[in-house]
């Protein structure tokens, strides 16, 4: 800029400077001496600063849990999961260890009719849940459903496994119960005590003091299942059917798929989905049921739940099915496999009271190898029920709440290669998931383009037992203390054969491998047939039979005892 002072004319320049903000600052701006000042200031700001030791971030190592994932990027809960405490031999706090179980077969059959009203019966018909009247069990084994509870974690959806992960697919639900898979999802809302009193009024057929004085019985938005029953009789004395329906089809997934833990409770929520009778059935009642269960089994899997929900009839038969050699299973006689019969496989199974207690069944499932799953049971039974490829959909389900659905986590199951699955997505939105549920054939496509069909039922990936062993926890006892304390947990030890080729054959079985196959399968047809037989111990004329399948159990143990022992040393020599 040009100053003039009387004759004489000079320029100078603007002085400037960058500030700490990052702006630039100007001296005409400030006056000089208030800029120069600033500027010493900064200067030594920035003196100091420069004398400041560098800060040393340490990294943050995983916790890694005494018997736990060694790599706990997967199951990322596992210090609430009851599987931690049960290693240090804590019990869940109550009266007893194993879970109270909310099953309610037994009071449902007595309120099953032998015959609906000509009206009715066609609208349980339509609504697709007919078959529920008599899928339950009249009872359930708490220390078996508590045991496999245990080994259940919501970051995947499924149980763990001594041997893999597993889990109740849509196709079980599908051939278990007969209720349809395909359909719409429904995501019930909370009602206050006042909206639930309107929805009686309008859908039940009940007046308004009626319906008000039982909603303040129950404190909230419930009704009580003998409440729903009795109005059931009322309107159909009144041949008002339609009310009649509504409360019976509220009452019966009220005591099935959408049990709650009350024991004695509907919730409402699930009463406008039966508004209009002549469309209730474009509903995926199997996804329903499976979301109810999965929620309950991932609120039961923290260690301070002390009670299952859910419908524990669908989960016990799923057992049954898989597991021939776990609980005293007993088969009802119908044959449920006969073409046009179109009876769920469920009521193949009836109660049969065991005698193994929870402690009891978890070294049992921590030495359950794949020898001992049936992992394609229902192959009989697809005369009667076709398989429905949406049932290989991997994603999300929605209904009462958003649960993950992943089925190639135990692709086995469909016949499959188990591979080395990929995490689990985050949650979508709810549009989001209906739209990738619609074009399930994508989903499809992607989990089975890893793999190849198997070509034995346990068939796996060489490296999917070594990365398991990594990210779950195979066991869930701890083993006895030695003499230097808690035994790690077991480790998997990798053949030293080269790695097997995608498209190569069943890997070749040395005869350590394959005698403890056969005596798997000698041990697992000595218990279907026992069970067939529906006997005890205590009867008589069949102690031999029992003795031969106690020799088969010890031989079995005995055995993965040598193999594991082998592999130690294994571990040993290469160390």
């Amino acid at each position: 800029m040009n100053i003039h002072t009387g004759t004489l004319s000079f320029k100078y320049s603007v002085a400037r400077i960058r500030g700490r903000d990052g702006r630039i600052r100007r001296s005409e701006d400030l006056g000089h001496e208030e800029f120069l000042r600033r500027q010493a200031e900064e200067q030594q700001e920035d003196e100091l600063v420069s004398e400041v030791p560098p800060v040393v971030q340490h990294v943050v190592q995983p916790v890694v849990w005494p018997g736990g994932p060694i790599n706990t990027s997967l199951l990322t809960r596992y210090h609430e999961h009851v599987a931690r405490h049960v290693w240090f031999s804590e019990e869940r706090h109550g009266p007893r260890i194993e879970l109270k179980i909310a099953s309610l077969g037994g009071k449902l059959a007595e309120w099953v009719p032998d015959q609906h009203p000509r009206y009715v019966e066609g609208w349980m018909t339509t609504s697709g849940l007919s078959p529920l009247e008599r899928t339950s069990l009249n009872k359930v084994d708490p220390n078996l459903i508590s045991a496999f509870v245990e080994r259940w974690h919501p970051e995947t959806s499924s149980f763990h496994m001594s041997f893999g992960e597993m889990t109740i697919t849509l196709d079980d639900v599908a051939c278990l119960l007969h209720i349809p898979i395909r359909g719409d999802f429904y995501t019930p809302s909370s009602f206050t005590e006042e909206e639930v009193v309107a929805l009686a009024t309008d859908l039940l057929g009940v007046n308004l003091q009626y319906a008000a004085r039982e909603t303040r019985k129950q404190r909230g938005g419930y009704f009580s299942q003998q409440w729903l029953f009795d109005n059931y009789i009322r309107q159909c004395e009144i041949k008002n059917y339609d009310c009649a329906a509504r409360s019976y089809l509220l009452l019966l997934v009220g005591c099935t798929i959408c049990t709650d833990k009350s024991f004695t409770r509907v919730d409402a929520k699930y009463l406008p989905m039966f508004r209009v009778l002549s469309t209730c059935g474009r509903f995926a009642w199997g996804a329903i049921a499976l979301v109810e269960l999965y929620d309950t089994l991932n609120d039961a899997s923290i260690f301070t739940t002390k009670g299952l929900a859910g419908y524990a009839s669908l989960l016990q038969c799923w057992i049954h099915e898989y597991f021939p050699t776990l609980g005293r299973r007993a088969e009802s006689g119908l044959d449920c496999d006969i073409p046009g019969a179109s009876l769920p496989r469920a009521r193949r199974w009836r109660y049969r009271q065991g005698n193994v207690k929870l402690p009891a069944y978890r070294p049992v499932l921590d030495a359950l190898t794949p020898d001992d799953v049936i992992w394609r049971p229902f192959q009989n039974h697809r005369a009667a029920l076709p398989f429905d490829l949406v049932s290989m959909y991997s994603g999300y389900l929605c209904g009462c709440t958003v649960v993950r659905y992943l089925p190639e986590r135990c692709i086995r199951r469909f016949g499959y290669v188990q591979y080395i699955p990929p995490p689990p997505p985050p949650a979508p939105a709810i549009d989001v998931i209906d739209s990738d549920r619609i074009g399930y054939d994508i989903a499809v496509d992607r989990i089975v383009q890893p793999t190849r069909p198997a070509t034995y039922a346990a068939e796996a990936a060489a490296d999917y037992l070594s990365w398991y062993y990594t990210v779950s926890h195979p066991i869930v006892c701890r083993p006895v203390d030695g003499p230097h304390g808690a035994q790690p947990v077991p480790q998997y030890m990798a053949a030293q054969d080269d790695p097997i080729e995608a498209d190569a054959q069943a890997p070749a079985e040395d005869d350590l491998q394959r005698e403890r196959r056969w005596r798997g399968m000698i041990g697992s047809a000595l218990e279907r047939f026992v069970s067939r037989l529906d006997v005890g111990r205590d009867e008589e004329g069949f102690e031999d039979l029992f003795f031969a399948l106690d020799v088969a159990h010890h031989l079995a143990f005995t055995q993965k005892q040598a193999s594991s022992i082998q592999q130690q040393q294994s571990a040993a020599k290469l160390r």
